[in-house]
């Protein structure tokens, strides 16, 4: 956490959340609340790769530094004894129950999801499929756009599948892309956004096959 703390990249990161663009957006999500809560969705093993230890540490240090960002919950089926007890001592709440990505955001709330299997944005979406659900949501994850621009690369049915909500939403979603800035940052960071959604009506939100 000292060493992202100190970082160009969080720094960048710090920035790009005050840019009039970024807060405008989270404002809008915010409406009427004062905070909204943070949800972690496959952080990974923090014990075995640096990648989730950064990742864990960039949402903390979210936390700390933006006022309006709340509870942290946090939820992988490999966290251990070891590492449940870790992040709690940094005041995380650890779910017990996989929740799959299926959240519903009845309130303003933030997924940090950097780098999770597109099956599990999709279940995110397919969730909170309601245009008031989807105003509450800001999801920092793998880019939209770049699933997008690969979807002619998907042969395997399945995966193709398990994208079909996450297209869908790029129509009505605001994609704000962060800079990796370094190599010591790529590995857990690259090709991540922030990503807001806005649909107006719910016939934007039927699928086509």
């Amino acid at each position: 956490m000292k060493k992202l703390e100190m970082s160009q990249f969080f720094l960048n990161l710090l920035d790009q959340i005050g840019t009039p663009e970024l807060t405008n957006c989270f404002l809008r999500v915010l409406s009427s609340e004062s905070k909204m809560n943070m949800v972690i969705y496959g952080i990974g093993s923090l014990e075995t790769y640096e990648s989730p230890q950064l990742q864990l540490s960039l949402a903390i240090l979210l936390k700390r530094n933006v006022s309006w960002i709340g509870d942290i919950e946090v939820f992988d089926p490999v966290l251990s004894a070891t590492e449940t007890r870790v992040l709690e001592a940094l005041g995380c709440t650890v779910l017990s129950i996989n929740e799959q990505g299926r959240r519903r955001a009845q309130k303003p709330m933030m997924f940090f999801m950097p780098h999770c299997e597109a099956e599990l944005y999709d279940n995110l979406l397919q969730a909170n499929w309601e245009v008031q659900l989807l105003d509450c949501i800001v999801l920092f994850g793998n880019s939209f756009e770049t699933y997008e621009q690969h979807l002619s690369e998907f042969k395997n049915s399945a995966i193709v599948d398990s994208t079909t909500r996450i297209l869908a939403a790029r129509k009505f979603t605001d994609e704000f892309r962060i800079k990796t800035v370094s190599d010591d940052y790529f590995g857990a960071f690259h090709d991540s956004s922030w990503h807001f959604f806005g649909p107006v009506l719910e016939t934007e939100l039927q699928l086509s096959r």
